[in-house]
């Protein structure tokens, strides 16, 4: 059942024996005067304004927000000046049950308590449903966590990528032996940090900033062209940690379908840093018979979202865009907010 429906259902389960209170009382006073008639729809609909008003109003935006005094403060007051108008807009339906002034503090009382009952009653009821889809919203991120995580380890180290990198290398042995051990180099660190470093929670950006500058070097290997990608780095990442390989899937796509590797900048990666936050930019050129097959590749693009919902859920922002013939991919994470 989904959050608004079943928000609905607890509503009318709070409701539904109040309502039927109301209708017992009027039948079982057919004598009522139509001043006491009134008092019916007065007493309980007071009961519903306040409800919903710290239902929709004074538990999101005070409660929830940990802004404790100002739910105190707005809450008594409201309670209060409620309080008081319900019981003179009674007194002037019904005046003759109000002529005992002996028992006014009394009548007063029970109003005051109907009231803040009514507004105790919405904050916990909607606590308890915000905290039930939060186990349920928590869960289904795991079950995606699995999912992507289980993507991911598919993915760590591309077969195609491994083959064709070990290839490139023993033609570049005869070549250039010393050339081919520092690919060797670069070739381990990658799959050690595939291997032992991936798995973590959060490793130093500069971790990753290394990967990407080793796993890119590699893929150079393929083309004759040195300025086949650029890689701009800007800021200092020293002090700050980001989730592992969250960047390389746009990497992998980029270089997958930059097919002309003789264009001068057919892939551009930048990565800078501004404050607490890490901006990840890259953007290839692409044929544009490819370009859906772009938007779906590698690990797709929504268990990529998923996977940083699930890590940095309010604390980022992702832009993908097309426009003249470039796949270009910005995303901003701001790690004070993790």
């Amino acid at each position: 059942m989904k959050k608004t429906a079943w928000a609905i259902s607890i509503n009318v389960a709070y409701w539904f024996p109040k309502l039927l209170q109301a209708y017992t009382i009027l039948n079982l006073n057919p004598g009522y005067l139509p001043g006491n008639y009134l008092m019916i729809p007065v007493y309980y609909g007071v009961d519903i304004a306040i409800f919903y008003l710290f239902y929709f109003l004074f538990f999101p935006v005070y409660l929830s927000n940990r802004k404790v005094f100002l739910f105190a403060i707005g809450g008594l007051l409201v309670t209060s000046l409620t309080t008081v108008a319900e019981f003179f807009f009674l007194r002037a339906l019904t005046p003759a049950v109000f002529n005992n002034n002996q028992h006014l503090g009394l009548v007063i009382g029970d109003i005051f308590l109907k009231v803040v009952y009514s507004a105790v009653a919405a904050c916990l009821i909607r606590g308890f449903i915000n905290w039930y889809a939060d186990i349920r919203y928590k869960k289904d991120l795991e079950r995606k966590n699995l999912e992507i995580e289980l993507a991911l380890l598919k993915a760590q180290i591309n077969p195609h990528f491994l083959f064709n990198t070990l290839n490139n290398i023993d033609v570049l042995i005869e070549k250039d032996a010393q050339r081919a051990s520092i690919y060797l180099k670069k070739l381990s660190d990658i799959l050690r940090f595939t291997l032992y470093e991936s798995p973590l929670a959060q490793i130093e950006l500069k971790q990753e900033i290394n990967y990407i500058k080793q796993y890119i070097e590699l893929q150079k290997i393929r083309t004759a062209n040195p300025d086949f990608v650029e890689l701009t780095l800007n800021g200092d990442p020293d002090n700050l940690k980001i989730a592992p390989m969250l960047f390389i899937p746009y990497i992998e796509n980029a270089f997958k379908h930059s097919t002309n590797k003789k264009i001068s900048k057919a892939i551009e990666i930048s990565i800078g840093v501004l404050g607490n936050t890490v901006i990840f930019t890259c953007s290839n050129a692409y044929d544009e018979a490819g370009a859906l097959k772009q938007q779906h590749s590698g690990l797709g693009l929504e268990l990529i979202s998923n996977r940083l919902n699930l890590l940095y859920k309010d604390a980022y922002v992702l832009d993908i865009s097309q426009a003249d013939g470039r796949f270009t991919v910005t995303l901003a994470i701001n790690q004070h907010g993790n």
